[in-house]
């Protein structure tokens, strides 16, 4: 459990009033109007100290959106800070805290958005259970860390003396600043995971004998050490051993034996997750989520058959399948909590990880087949924005994406005549900074929400318009 405080302009510009520990919460701005002068002095400090830094806004009744901007154009903030909207004016309705939230997240869809609320305003006002990315929750009358409420929470106010006090719900400061700024200090454990799974060749493991069909002897059983027996968990189990998170998942090689211990640690969910192992069928048979949308989970996994072959039954090898959510067939999740911290795309709106839902997520590494979308990940393209300009001339981050935009803006007729030879190079560099302000621009961004670097809102603009889909 990590601590922090919160802090507005009754404390001191450099903080020196108190002690600055893991993170620190700094009041922004209430209302239209009213903004804290001395943020910025105490968000230095609390830099220089270490802390991961937030800022919060106190919602007033009245013009939502007009908030939401005022907000983020005076918060002082830098990548990587997180944002909360404070939500205990009663004249603020539970409808314009969900507007509110969701606003500010669109302004700023690469910052983590949190709702901050007192125990009675979250179990007698808040009727939606909404919080964007985070529920930091006030309650003074349990200990810290032991709120009392049922939902996840990622914050907890417990004390106000000397000053606010806080702790936050991970179990290292790494973590805190993982969550925060959603980057690590390589690849997050899930992709890793979605990475090695999704490399594995999708074929027949194991041997036919006329007399005993398939044999269930196949690499995944011996790698197990439990060869010849049927091998759907098994190959689940496998692969997060094969890139050294099996600490975080149990292994067996039964199906309700892993529903059972989920549960039981508060890992079950009804909702697909990427990495999730699913219950097919009641005990049946287990595959793993490599993404789902509004209607299909889809799937990968060992002892299954190819979609359309038929041999009674029998599993054989490695395929990928597509499911109807809502089908009988599907039980539940098993969502494992990661040890990096780093939530996978989820669609539970009350993920036990702390994850905050979306709607779709397909793997960008998948080829695209014609007959669906071209998917740009908006987090990757970002992260493309932010190093490809600083890097040699053509430096390619995300060339898959990048030159799905690109295509895009150029159909847009932005590219200039003379820019055109970097419409297609796959390179987010300076040039394709500027091309994307004009499209912000196009679309009545201004200041910093037209600084060439992608948005949620600008992107799907723009996937809408040149037919690709935007995901996380």
């Amino acid at each position: 459990m990590l601590h922090g405080i919160d802090v507005s302009a009754y404390q001191s510009s450099t903080l020196n009033d108190v002690t600055v520990q893991d993170f620190v919460f700094i009041k922004a701005t209430e209302g239209v109007s009213v903004t804290n002068a001395k943020q910025s002095a105490q968000a230095a400090y609390a830099r220089a100290h270490g802390a991961v830094v937030g800022f919060y806004h106190f919602a007033r009744p009245g013009d939502i959106q007009a908030q939401a901007e005022y907000f983020v154009q005076q918060a002082a903030s830098a990548d990587g800070d997180i944002l909360a909207i404070d939500w205990e004016d009663s004249g603020v309705t539970c409808a314009q805290k969900d507007a509110l939230l969701k606003a500010v997240k669109a302004l700023r869809p690469t910052h983590k958005v949190v709702l901050y609320c007192n125990r009675n305003f979250w179990l007698n006002v808040d009727t939606t259970s909404y919080c964007e990315d985070g529920l930091w929750i006030a309650d003074y009358s349990h200990a810290a860390g032991e709120p009392a409420i049922q939902h996840p929470w990622v914050f907890h106010q417990y004390s106000d003396s000397p000053v606010d006090q806080d702790v936050a719900n991970f179990s290292s400061a790494d973590a805190l600043k993982t969550w925060a700024t959603g980057t690590t200090s390589g690849t997050p454990h899930w992709r890793t995971l979605l990475d090695h799974l999704e490399s594995i060749p999708e074929k027949i493991y194991e041997t036919w004998t006329a007399s005993d069909g398939w044999d269930n002897h196949t690499p995944f059983g011996v790698e197990y050490g439990e060869d010849g027996v049927s091998w759907c968990v098994i190959f689940a189990w496998d692969m997060y051993h094969d890139v050294g998170l099996d600490a975080i998942v149990p292994k067996t090689d039964n199906v309700n034996s892993f529903t059972a211990w989920a549960k039981t640690r508060g890992q079950w969910s009804l909702y697909p997750s990427v990495g999730a192992w699913v219950n097919f069928s009641d005990g049946a048979h287990c595959e793993v989520v490599v993404g789902f949308d509004a209607t299909n989970v889809y799937t990968k996994g060992g002892n299954s058959l190819q979609t359309g072959a038929v041999d009674s039954g029998q599993g054989n090898g490695v395929w990928s399948h597509v499911n109807v959510r809502k089908s009988d067939k599907v039980v539940g999740y098993f969502a494992p909590k990661f040890a990096d911290g780093v939530c996978p795309p989820t669609a539970d709106p009350a993920d036990p990880r702390g994850g905050t839902a979306v709607a779709s997520y397909t793997w960008p590494g998948a080829v695209d087949s014609g007959t669906t979308p071209s998917t740009v990940s908006l987090s990757r393209l970002v992260k493309a924005a932010k190093t490809d300009p600083g890097a040699k001339q053509g430096h390619q981050t995300y060339k898959a994406g990048v030159e799905i935009v690109e295509a895009a803006l150029l159909a847009e007729g932005l590219f200039a005549k003379a820019d055109k030879p970097y419409a297609k190079d796959g390179s987010f560099g300076k040039v394709t900074i500027e091309i994307y302000k004009k499209w912000q621009k196009l679309l009545h961004f201004s200041g910093k929400d037209a600084d060439g670097i992608p948005g949620l809102v600008s992107l799907k603009a723009l996937g809408k318009k040149h037919g690709f889909k935007v995901v996380a």
